[in-house]
């Protein structure tokens, strides 16, 4: 892990999030738990794979035994996807086009950048810069879009919050660029990894119609 030539708060966040050794893991693959909100909040459970330029996250909603929905979400090569099924048999929606694209793209860098640092690394095409002491923002070239994923860390070097312009659905109709992110509780090392382990995401982030629709605790992370 080459960190020469990076801003100061740039070097202070990948020095934070990935014990130095060996050469960084190509992905990371994690677990998590939490609330998600479909007009109401229900639990949910979770497996995901993101490796800086791809996801794929699998979720049960529901409460155990009883699987409500089954959600698989991806965005791989500037395609991304969705899908729900209800009791894991009847569609209840799902989505492949270039909207449902764009947002998945800007979903992948965010996610990246606060489980899966390693990935997110100059080597891998990322470029990034200190706006001050405290801000950081990595710039990422995934089709159909070029996100950028702003985070707040501390003096330490951990993220504090997370977030970017995600291209995503209007209340009015339609789709814009809406800002979306994550403020941060709690972070747990797992094996040489430091990553957020209790967060809450909203879209229209930092806004006062801020609304949060995920609440996840991560349960176990492993770099591959």
């Amino acid at each position: 892990m080459n960190l020469d030539g990076l801003d100061e708060p740039v070097r202070r966040y990948f020095a934070h999030a990935i014990s130095p050794g060996g050469p960084p893991p190509r992905s990371v693959r994690l677990s998590m738990k939490g609330r998600i909100k479909a007009d109401l909040w229900l639990p949910f459970r979770a497996d995901e794979e993101i490796d800086g330029r791809s996801f794929s996250w699998e979720a049960r909603v529901g409460l155990n035994p009883l699987t409500l929905v089954r959600i698989a979400d991806s965005y791989a090569h500037g395609v991304g996807s969705t899908e729900g099924l209800l009791f894991g048999r009847r569609a209840l929606f799902h989505s492949a086009d270039e909207d449902t694209a764009r947002s998945a793209a800007g979903r992948a860098a965010l996610e990246s950048t606060v489980f899966a640092a390693p990935t997110v690394l100059p080597e891998r095409g990322v470029a990034w810069r200190a706006e001050s002491d405290d801000t950081i923002v990595g710039r990422f070239d995934l089709p159909p879009e070029r996100p950028e994923v702003e985070l707040r860390i501390d003096a330490g070097g951990a993220i504090t919050q997370a977030s970017a312009a995600r291209w995503g659905p209007l209340d009015e109709g339609g789709h814009d660029y809406v800002q979306c992110g994550c403020e941060v509780h709690a972070e747990r090392r797992f094996g040489d990894l430091t990553i957020p382990s209790r967060l809450t995401v909203s879209w229209k982030f930092g806004s006062p119609r801020q609304a949060p629709f995920l609440k996840a605790e991560i349960t176990w992370a492993e770099p591959i």
